[in-house]
């Protein structure tokens, strides 16, 4: 089961508590459940890719990076929450369809932030996350299987080559 749950709107206010108590507009999440580390935290944008300042901000109580991604929402975050469910069963289907099973909510996640578009701010940020969903390319990604899987034991290593065409000038790996 893939968690999405929206930032919330209140991205105005001042936290009252934790690390970044007193800070204004930081880390203003609402509900508990949003500093999870295994759901996912999805804020909004407007069609012109705006985000609205009432877009509730992270870091998550221990600095972890949320929202992790931002969607489009008229009405907010509620509704960017709800076209993220939509596109992770996009992405369910499409990867059931190639290996005949469901595949790991961690490869969804991972999937979803390789294939962002970066928004807001350059980088990484506390607002727009990781970036804008981009479903076209998160289920080409699944398609194209542009994924490794697998788990790693301590101690033990995993050597593998990547091909990038030429002309790349940019990479994006997520570990998941």
């Amino acid at each position: 089961i893939m968690h999405v749950f929206s930032s919330g709107n209140s991205g105005l206010q001042t936290s009252t508590s934790g690390l970044y108590s007193g800070l204004p507009q930081v880390a203003n999440l609402t509900g508990n459940m949003k500093m999870s580390k295994n759901v996912l935290v999805i804020g909004g944008h407007f069609q012109d890719m705006t985000v609205d300042e009432r877009n509730s901000r992270g870091p998550a109580y221990d600095g972890r990076v949320k929202p992790e991604l931002i969607a489009f929402g008229p009405q907010g975050t509620s509704d960017a929450a709800a076209v993220v469910s939509g596109i992770s069963l996009l992405l369910q289907d499409a990867y059931k369809n190639i290996h005949g099973r469901l595949p790991g909510i961690d490869l969804l996640k991972a999937v979803m932030v390789a294939t962002a578009d970066d928004a807001g701010p350059e980088g990484i940020d506390f607002i727009t996350g990781f970036g804008a969903v981009n479903a076209y390319k998160a289920i080409r990604c699944i398609q194209g299987q542009s994924f490794r899987s697998g788990v790693l034991r301590e101690g033990e290593t995993l050597s593998f080559n990547i091909d990038i065409p030429s002309g790349i000038s940019r990479l994006k790996v997520v570990i998941s």
